[in-house]
């Protein structure tokens, strides 16, 4: 009877299914990726996370599919046979790798370097851990301050002074870099609308949700629309331009809407690539994404993979 019990036993044991782990991808970093470590070899980069969400995009150009975790953050983008890997530590972007690869340095929760082949671009802060000067760049950055901690202007090399004023809700409300003054206008919803001057009109278009959905203005052409739908939730997205007829789907809006935001923000709110600091594209990145200064710089290394 005791040998009876003994094998049933084993062989409920044997039966009880093995939790399953995240399988890890490895990918050896690129010869140009530099590490923050001391060590001669660098070590392989371990993508722990494993993408639960996908985006596929087709356009004249092929097609170009996005891995995304359940949060919408994302892991690799694949465009025929290049890739694009994103790794990230306690929710904070990394390493970029790829055709171009960038490593994020933090001290603590700040972001204290960015590295790669072109640059090694340096985060210097005051006392009141405030945002002082950003240096290694193609030009130094240099930043001002009022009592209230609001960041008043923002200095690149010897080519002038972005001043930056706010409105009784600390909402930008001028950019003036030296004779000229963008006028910044919102909604009653609180979403940038209009960045207006002299010269320069670049008005923006919102659909539910609060998501992007047109940019037009003299300094835009022909202008763009991103077009949700047929139906709400949307699984698809049409871009609509001169030179671009993306079209994005998903299985989730939310995914939907990371991928297209990020593609949107990269190819046509950010016309400035080789400046790292611009004052239309930060004014819209902190009122859109909510983000920081710090997290508008990793934005502009992160756009890498949208430049073409």
């Amino acid at each position: 009877m005791k040998k009876w019990v003994l094998f049933w036993m084993c062989m409920l044991v044997a039966c009880v299914p093995v939790p399953t782990q995240p399988i890890e991808r490895v990918v050896a970093p690129p010869v140009n990726l530099v590490l923050n470590q001391t060590s001669a070899a660098a070590p392989s980069l371990v993508q722990s996370e494993l993408p639960t969400r996908t985006v596929k995009q087709v356009s004249a150009s092929g097609e170009t599919d996005f891995g995304l975790t359940e949060d919408n953050r994302i892991i690799w983008i694949k465009h025929g046979d290049v890739m694009w890997d994103f790794y990230y530590e306690n929710g904070k972007l990394a390493h970029l790798t790829g055709p171009k690869a960038v490593t994020f340095v933090y001290n603590g929760s700040k972001l204290a370097e960015i590295r790669s082949a072109d640059a090694n671009v340096r985060f210097v802060y005051d006392g009141r851990g405030r945002l002082q000067e950003v240096v290694g760049g193609k030009e130094n950055l240099h930043f001002d301050y009022d009592d209230i901690d609001f960041m008043r202007g923002v200095s690149r090399g010897v080519a002038g002074k972005t001043s930056i004023d706010y409105d009784k809700l600390g909402k930008i409300k001028y950019l003036t870099r030296g004779q000229v003054t963008t006028n910044v206008y919102y909604d009653d919803k609180g979403r940038v609308r209009n960045f207006d001057a002299d010269d320069i009109k670049f008005i923006l278009g919102y659909w539910r949700d609060d998501k992007i959905i047109s940019l037009t203005g003299k300094s835009f052409g022909h202008g763009l629309s991103v077009s949700y739908g047929p139906n709400y939730p949307p699984r698809e997205t049409d871009i609509i331009h001169d030179t671009d007829t993306s079209k994005f789907t998903a299985a989730y809006e939310g995914t939907l809407y990371a991928v297209v935001d990020q593609y949107v923000y990269c190819k046509y709110v950010r016309r400035l690539p080789d400046i790292l600091f611009e004052g239309v594209s930060y004014a819209f990145y902190v009122n859109y994404f909510k983000g920081d200064i710090a997290s508008y710089f990793v934005s502009q290394f992160a756009c890498a993979p949208y430049e073409s």
